[in-house]
């Protein structure tokens, strides 16, 4: 029963930050004006506007001009849904709060990223924020948020070096490390090494799958930030069922 309301609630919360990422990157206020097509520019009635189901009865189609509307939008409706869902039925009330507002910022982050390869600043600062909420409130460590944010940028930072020292080319964006920052925080450090790790070895994948069907680029640009979200969510997620390993590595 609480997986399901705060499924539903999820669902509406992904729904406004689909409008945050369409929005942002146009420097448009994502308050006004009310929900439209953007096609047809007509304003969604509420009753239009329901999370995944509206996309479902409609058949994908805005209902007054019939253009076909992006699969973004029920998938980041669902995705904020199962996120939040797990969040408040797994975690105590005030960790769920953190985890589910912050991985809402972190979906909008990546598929914004992975769009126009650029993460905006107003959600690293809207991220970095709840953060310091939940250190104020006890929700975080502040200790292990300090060690999360040096292994979030030093390491990244590092390889970013080093790959310009190698091949002149900036293997990563500043905003790659700013990600890497509030992620870190929320982590700490064990779970923030895993998260690079993961990354790394899941974007080298998607490298080599790109470059064989689409031959190599070595200029080719590759957004990590969604590399990055899915490592970190998924990490944090195995880590509340698999506490001997972490806490293991954490003893070593």
């Amino acid at each position: 029963m609480e997986f399901s309301i705060f499924f539903i609630i999820g669902t509406f919360v992904g729904s406004f930050f689909n409008v945050v990422i369409y929005r942002l990157p146009r420097d448009e206020s994502v308050i006004r004006p009310r929900s439209h097509c953007p096609n047809c520019k007509n304003s969604i009635p509420f009753y239009r506007n329901i999370p995944i189901i509206s996309f479902i009865i409609q058949l994908g189609k805005c209902a007054h001009c019939k253009k076909r509307i992006s699969i973004q939008y029920p998938a980041v409706e669902l995705i904020n849904g199962l996120l939040w869902g797990w969040a408040f039925s797994s975690l105590p009330f005030s960790e769920a709060i953190t985890v589910s507002l912050f991985c809402s910022i972190l979906v909008s982050i990546s598929w914004i990223d992975s769009r126009i390869y650029m993460i905006p600043l107003d959600l690293i600062i809207v991220g970095a924020i709840i953060i310091i909420l939940s250190i104020i409130f006890g929700v975080l460590s502040l200790d292990q948020a300090l060690l999360g944010i040096v292994a979030g940028v030093f390491f990244p930072g590092l390889m970013m070096g080093l790959t310009w020292l190698v091949t002149r080319r900036q293997g990563m964006g500043f905003g790659d490390l700013q990600l890497g920052l509030i992620l870190g925080a929320w982590l700490g450090p064990i779970l923030m090494i895993l998260t690079l790790f993961l990354a790394s070895l899941l974007g080298l994948i998607a490298w080599i799958l790109i470059s064989i069907f689409k031959g190599i680029d070595r200029n080719r640009p590759l957004p990590f930030a969604p590399y990055l979200t899915f490592s970190a969510i998924s990490i944090f997620i195995v880590s509340n069922y698999s506490t001997t390993l972490i806490d293991h590595l954490i003893m070593v």
